[in-house]
């Protein structure tokens, strides 16, 4: 397959970003992305908030990555950000730290 395509792993990047401003929106804490791709195509992120690990991803088969509309994009980013302040909220000691 070859590298991944460098469109694939910004827009996999702006998503992630996405995410991270969305959470910030919702509980007021900064939520800043890690992603580590292989050449190959796979990978993992993270968000971290303070010393909170908010998300974490295992990527695979990056050449794939996307959405079938913008309604499952957003969808799928909306459950992200419900699932990473929920976290906040849960831990907020820690993502304050």
């Amino acid at each position: 397959m070859g590298d991944p395509d460098p469109d694939t792993l910004w827009r996999v990047e702006q998503f992630y970003s996405a995410v991270g401003l969305g959470i910030e929106r919702e509980v007021g804490l900064v939520a800043s992305p890690m992603i580590n791709m292989h050449h190959e195509g796979f990978g993992r992120v993270i968000l971290t908030t303070g010393r909170l690990v908010v998300l974490s991803r295992h990527l695979r088969d990056i050449h794939r990555y996307g959405y079938d509309s913008l309604t499952a994009l957003a969808a799928e980013g909306a459950k992200q950000v419900a699932a990473g302040a929920a976290i906040i909220r849960q831990y907020s000691e820690v993502a304050n730290a």
